[in-house]
């Protein structure tokens, strides 16, 4: 989430881009991790909002060099999704949150680890 955040934000096309990575523990047994960027690029052909890439086949899976992150998230993660920054029409562009929670099975059955 971090280096998509880099790579696909203004964080990592602006030399003074941030990314924030916060994590919080809400309840036993649930961990949740957010990565917080500068917003969308500007160069539009890079700029996106945080998706799981298209179906693509098997080969060019095989081929392909990136594309990974949010689909390992998503099979990693018990929920994860994205919002603004600050959800007001004005503030559009201010940046993205992305958050992801891992549940640990052990801690949240009240178990030891």
């Amino acid at each position: 989430m971090f280096a998509n955040a880099c790579e696909h934000s203004r964080s990592g096309q602006d030399p003074d881009g941030r990314v924030v990575r916060t994590l919080e523990t809400p309840v036993p047994g649930l961990v949740r991790v957010s990565i917080i960027d500068d917003g969308t690029r500007t160069d539009a052909a890079v700029g996106s909002l945080p998706r799981v890439p298209c179906r693509r086949t098997r080969s060019e899976w095989e081929q392909a060099e990136r594309g990974r992150g949010l689909l390992m998230v998503g099979h990693l993660a018990s929920r994860w999704g994205f919002r603004p920054v600050l959800d007001f029409p004005f503030c559009e562009g201010l940046g993205t949150v992305i958050w992801a929670e891992f549940t640990l099975p052990a801690l949240a059955n009240g178990g030891v680890r």
